[in-house]
């Protein structure tokens, strides 16, 4: 899965997570305010961590007695500001509040070169686990200055309830307000051993900071075939800067060919779709989206008062974006995430024709963890049915998946040679009857699932011999009237047969991307395609036709062989609605694939 989130929270590595669980496993620790044998083991431990001086900036006139609070590093934009600032500031009387969050993800603070009062940071931007805990170094000769008016569970030494008198506990303790997740801080170790297994803070300084540079070299190399920019990225300076002025961040927003906005919402969907996991809108920075978007405060009264609030999916107002896409990479960022992003842009928002499938020949599937978006199960073969959250999984797949097939004198029907059995649907209702009914839902026919049912001869379908059973005269009937077709059975698969009437294998897993890919080909719907592939399960996240050269597929932690490419032929090209067929979709198919059919099973 291409993350290019890292601004957001990184992500912790495997190896991180490993040891955290083999840590949890062995520690026992209590409650720091207790002062039992575990309580005091416990205390020793927060104690022993301590942190790696680092970096900041700022600038402003002469004062007394006052705070300046700055960010080292722009979130919106990765720009670094001059920490040289803080001497300045210090010069001048000023406190120094540093905020080191967003640097310390993937570059160094050295506290031994620039001396801020007070530095604020959060681990879980650092090494993505434990989330929930950040830290405040305090300079000790600024400790006086912090003047605490309040107290709380372990703040304190004495108090009376009466008179309200507290003595507050020294230095730190007084403002560790509550119990301390102790076990989180126990944990911190493991993440700063991992930050050492890649190389060290500048290690991934330098590969974080290479693979932003060829990040902003692709995006401003994208042009439409009018000549037009694709992309306008949001940055410092129109060249890419050194690691000591520019961070692991790229903010930008995708243009038209017309010289409009695509909006960030429509971008998200599609990174979504391809699996790609990125951030939009203001970054919780909005003094950075009015300075590089151009928005002033008139503009933001006038877009709360359409309704724009933030985190909401209203990306452009009167044509101009109300905020940007942003990627940004941390120690596990590979190049890979980068042509993933640059496949995604050329394939949804470059106008020009594209070699699709090539693209995602050079991705791997591995790095993506696709999610379900859908499932389907057909009671009859060659019949619609309708999706639901959750099945019982057999030997032979979804439970009751294509156990159910329709004779006509003998013969097996199927769509693409009769499309009358689009006027049918069926579902199994409660695991315990089988529903079919015409499409216009004017009639149906239920038969229970534990019908005694006659013994018929062995089918030959999909060049499977398959034991069968018949559902007998009254349900044939009614699929005569339906189907307005004489001499029509209803079979069943015998219960100890290991086959179904599938054509292959168990399951058919569809790509939604590619699925997306083929509807701008042939201008279809996504989901009239998705009808037509009768796929089993549909998955999110994963490029288009990347598919094509897997051997396994891991979806949501479950994993399938592929045992080869489907071929769905030219039952694709029936309407399943109408029964007309348009061989639109086959054609597009081709294209795309050198002749070659699409899905998996």
């Amino acid at each position: 899965m291409p993350y290019l989130d890292h601004a957001g929270c990184t992500l912790p590595s495997k190896t991180q997570l490993e040891e955290v669980f083999k840590l949890q496993s062995q520690l026992i620790l209590a409650n720091p305010h207790s002062h039992h044998a575990t309580a005091i083991k416990t205390q020793q431990i927060i104690d022993g961590i301590c942190c790696v001086e680092e970096d900041l900036a700022g600038d402003i006139p002469e004062v007394r007695n006052s705070l300046f609070a700055f960010t080292a590093m722009s979130n919106f934009c990765g720009k670094k500001y001059d920490l040289g600032n803080i001497t300045k500031l210090q010069e001048k009387g000023w406190s120094v509040l540093l905020d080191a969050a967003g640097l310390v993800s993937t570059s160094p603070l050295d506290l031994s070169s620039y001396r801020p009062n007070f530095v604020a940071f959060s681990f879980y931007k650092m090494f993505g686990y434990p989330t929930g805990l950040g830290a405040l170094l305090v300079k000790k000769d600024s400790a006086h200055t912090i003047l605490k008016t309040s107290f709380a569970g372990g703040t304190v030494q004495s108090v009376d309830d009466t008179s309200l008198f507290y003595l507050l506990r020294d230095s730190e303790q007084a403002f560790e307000e509550g119990t301390l997740n102790y076990y989180g801080i126990a944990q911190l170790q493991k993440g700063f051993e991992d930050l050492d297994r890649y190389g060290g803070i500048k290690s991934i300084q330098k590969i974080t900071h290479t693979l932003r540079t060829k990040t902003f070299e692709m995006l401003q190399s994208k042009k439409h075939p009018n000549g037009r920019k694709v992309v306008e990225i949001y940055s410092q300076s129109k060249n890419p800067e050194g690691p000591d002025k520019q961070g692991a961040v790229v903010a930008f927003n995708l243009k038209r060919p017309d010289g409009g906005y695509y909006g960030y919402t429509e971008v998200e969907k599609m990174c979504a779709i391809f699996g790609i996991e990125l951030r939009t809108g203001c970054f919780c920075n909005i003094g950075a989206c009015k300075k590089y978007l151009g928005i002033t405060s008139e503009m933001i009264t006038e877009n709360m008062s359409k309704g724009k609030r933030c985190g909401d999916e209203i990306d452009l107002i009167n044509g101009r974006p109300t905020g940007a896409i942003r990627v940004s990479f941390g120690r596990m960022s590979t190049d890979q995430d980068i042509k993933a992003l640059e496949q995604m842009i050329d394939t949804c928002f470059v106008s020009g024709e594209l070699d699709v499938v090539e693209t995602s020949r050079a991705l791997k599937i591995e790095l993506y963890s696709p999610t379900i978006v859908n499932l389907f199960s057909f009671p009859i073969k060659s019949v619609g049915s309708i999706g639901r959250d959750r099945y019982d999984l057999t030997a032979r797949g979804f439970k009751h998946d294509r156990d159910f097939l329709i004779v006509k004198d003998d013969v097996t029907l199927n769509l693409k040679m009769h499309p009358e059995l689009c006027r049918l649907t069926a579902i199994i209702v409660d695991d315990e009857k089988l529903q079919i009914q015409t499409f216009d839902q004017n009639d149906n026919f239920v038969i229970p699932m534990n019908l005694d049912l006659t013994e018929n001869d062995a089918k030959v379908v999909c060049k499977k011999t398959i034991a069968t059973l018949d559902c007998g005269d009254k349900v044939g009937k009614w699929l005569e009237d339906a189907l307005d077709m004489p001499n029509c059975r209803l079979l069943r698969v015998a219960e100890e047969s290991k086959k179904n009437f599938v054509n292959d294998s168990p399951f058919l897993v569809i790509n939604e991307a590619s699925v997306y890919m083929l509807s701008r080909h042939i201008n279809m719907e996504v989901q009239d395609i998705l009808t037509r592939f009768r796929s089993n399960i549909v998955v999110r996240g994963l490029p288009p036709f990347i598919e094509d050269a897997a051997k396994r597929l891991s979806i949501m932690n479950l994993e399938f062989e592929v045992v080869d490419k489907c071929t769905r032929c030219e039952m694709i090209c029936v309407d399943p609605m109408t029964g007309e067929k348009d061989p639109a979709l086959l054609l597009a198919l081709r294209d795309y694939r050198n002749k070659q059919k699409v899905g998996e099973s």
